[in-house]
């Protein structure tokens, strides 16, 4: 199957960083941990995106009650089934975005004996939720310096800010040139751009970007398709949602998730913990901050900024960052503006895809 390969493809190369003497920190994929001050550290962040199935779910179950995020009981599943790769996981950053990444990690840590380094991030935005944010990346430094035994230095702080911007900043040209010549990739050949990240890293991601980026400029626009706007929940590596959405004949040429390129559009202005500290926690799109209402102007700005169709909102079910008000706003807005959109709340990996495919039939009716 395509997923053992990537897997075995991934654990080999997981292993080849190994020699080199970098730490493997495992962190949930969906959160907010700055990835530059692991990289400053000589660390090498991986991203824990495998969305898992059935089984990867039920077993996940045996350590959280299955009203939790399926993610998060999906992610602990797979440290029982891929062992291979998860075993070669040397420490995991625990975060605070969500209760299931919570519930996760600790999980993880205690029955899979991995040392956890906690993070904490506020959940508002002002003078002193940016100084919390400030001392807080100053701890995570000195936690992974403790951990790693080397010191941080500015100049590493600061080479690694600069790594990452480069790598966003290639984001914002595919994303440009998308736009300019039509959408020619689809939103799965998008999503994939950014799965090299989560599992190869950032030097990766980077030379994958530009190779997509030269490819991108003889690529002809996407014809005889309904564009949408893809927002809401992520979609782990095998989860199969946007195939199918593609495969009803949507275009998606915008995906807002942390799994989309428009996630990553801004950049670290300032390279020093003040700045990561600025950039995170001014992450608008990220669920932590979700209930701004800003988050639904800017979905209806995108929306008629990129002529786009209708848009597509996704919850993966029990999602504790999309509480019922997130569905009332959202239908709220874009009523009142008269966007045809579809709201879709699946636990992937048991909802069966009949039932998704009713609902994507019923979207496409409405352009018809």
């Amino acid at each position: 199957m395509l997923e053992d390969q990537r897997i075995s493809e991934v654990i080999t190369y997981i292993k080849t960083v190994k020699e080199l003497n970098k730490i493997v920190f495992g962190i949930m994929a969906h959160g907010l941990i700055p990835e530059e001050i692991i990289h400053a550290a000589g660390g090498f962040p991986f991203r824990l995106s495998l969305a898992g199935d059935k089984n990867s779910a039920l077993k996940g179950g045996e350590y959280l009650t299955s009203a939790t995020c399926s993610f998060a009981r999906n992610t602990i599943g797979q440290f029982e089934f891929q062992p291979e790769l998860y075993k070669e996981i040397d420490a995991i950053v625990a975060g605070n975005y969500c209760n299931g990444e919570i519930s996760a990690i600790e999980m993880i840590s205690h029955y899979f004996n991995i040392p956890s380094i906690s993070i904490i991030f506020p959940s508002t935005k002002n003078e002193s939720a940016l100084k919390f944010m400030i001392a807080e990346l100053e701890h995570f430094k000195e936690d992974l310096e403790q951990f790693t035994g080397s010191e941080i230095t500015i100049d590493q702080l600061s080479e690694a800010i600069l790594l990452y911007n480069a790598e966003r900043e290639l984001i914002q040209q595919v994303v440009k040139v998308q736009q300019e010549r039509g959408f020619p990739l689809s939103g799965i050949e998008c999503m994939e751009l950014l799965y090299k990240h989560f599992l190869y890293g950032v030097k990766a991601s980077i030379e994958n970007l530009r190779t997509s980026l030269s490819e991108l400029q003889e690529k002809s626009s996407a014809m005889g398709v309904k564009k949408v706007i893809f927002a809401g929940s992520g979609v782990p590596i095998g989860d199969n949602i946007l195939q199918l959405i593609e495969n009803k004949g949507f275009w998606v040429i915008k995906n807002l998730t942390w799994t989309g390129l428009d996630y990553y559009q801004s950049l670290v202005q300032e390279n020093s913990i003040k700045g990561l500290a600025e950039f995170y926690i001014n992450a608008e799109n990220s669920g932590r901050m979700i209930l701004s209402d800003n988050y639904f102007a800017d979905l209806v700005k995108t929306y008629e900024d990129s002529y786009a169709e209708g848009i597509i909102f996704y919850i993966i079910k029990y999602c504790s960052i999309f509480p019922s008000v997130i569905s009332a706003k959202l239908k709220r807005s874009l009523s009142d503006q008269q966007i045809p959109f579809l709201e879709i709340e699946r636990d992937y990996g048991v909802t069966p895809n009949a039932q998704l495919q009713t609902q994507l039939q019923a979207f496409k009716e409405m352009f018809e």
